[in-house]
């Protein structure tokens, strides 16, 4: 995995020296190269563009879903290191904003916030964003060998991001709800269950799972929760929030999380449907894609 920090290292490095523009060209061109070269892999993204496009979509709509799927795909890991480079107040006049209302007022409320995304857009943009409103963290992938992880905190410093480790560990989950309730907002991506152990739901039609994080850290913290996406537009991001989901911190235990993460699966429907070209969703989510 030391082959993958060199290339992240020199990308970094890249970045700070060539106009943006030619990186995202030749970003777009390597995303396209390894479709073709990995046609197991662009059937996967071709299976998923289809849920999320609809049974009517045709075969040509979900091919040219799926090569565009891999050009936002590419601009988001170019974004990971240009917008740390960039002036908050420019990232800040380019970033629209749609429902803002009921987000703002949950942050202002001061009982912190539980924002969950799907793997959409250029999230990192509505970082800026969201840090901009108030403290703001959000939950990450321990990624391996550590100096890649460790170069991620770093970036992701450099737009307003504070990291807590996506581990098992009770203590990290303790650190997260003391910091809601201290009022930060705690993003969390939470459109695919790499286990296949969270909570059943109905997600674009058909059965998965969905990790259980966001419902059990509202119940614990008394936070909303508040779906989101931040979805690439001409020369800008535009974020979009859906209203507020209030959870229930007495009863029973299970029935509120499987209630609440249904509600948040359907949220993330409309969300990705927005433009599901820009869901980075490049893997199998649903038991039928595992088997």
């Amino acid at each position: 995995m030391k082959i993958v920090y060199y290339l992240f290292v020199l990308a970094d490095k890249i970045v700070a020296k060539v106009p943006v523009g030619i990186i995202r060209a030749l970003a777009h061109a390597g995303a396209g190269l390894y479709l073709l070269l990995f046609p197991r892999k662009r059937r996967q993204v071709e299976k998923n563009m289809r849920r999320a496009l609809g049974p009517g979509a045709t075969n040509e709509e979900v091919k040219q879903t799926a090569l565009r799927a891999g050009r936002y795909y590419a601009d988001y890991y170019v974004d990971i290191f240009w917008l740390p480079t960039q002036a908050r107040e420019s990232v800040l006049e380019k970033f629209g904003r749609i429902n803002e209302a009921g987000l703002e007022a949950a942050v202002a409320a001061g009982k912190g916030l539980i924002v969950v995304l799907p793997h959409y857009g250029s999230w990192e943009a509505g970082a800026v964003y969201l840090s901009s409103l108030g403290p703001f963290a959000a939950v990450a992938e321990v990624l391996k060998p550590p100096e890649l992880f460790d170069m991620f905190v770093r970036l992701r410093a450099g737009v307003g991001i504070d990291i807590f480790p996506y581990d098992s560990k009770p203590e990290t989950r303790d650190r997260m709800v003391e910091a809601l309730q201290s009022g930060t907002t705690l993003a969390l991506l939470s459109d695919r269950d790499l286990k296949g152990t969270g909570v059943q739901v109905e997600f674009f039609g058909e059965r998965t799972t969905l990790p259980p994080g966001p419902a059990v850290l509202a119940m614990r913290s008394g936070s909303p929760i508040v779906c989101v996406n931040v979805r690439n537009v001409d020369g800008g991001w535009v974020g979009h929030a859906m209203d507020p989901i209030r959870v229930e911190a007495e009863g029973d235990k299970d029935e509120i999380i499987a209630r609440t993460m249904q509600q948040m699966a359907a949220n993330l429907e409309v969300l990705i449907r927005e433009d599901p070209a820009q869901w980075h969703m490049f893997m199998p989510a649903w038991p039928s894609d595992r088997e």
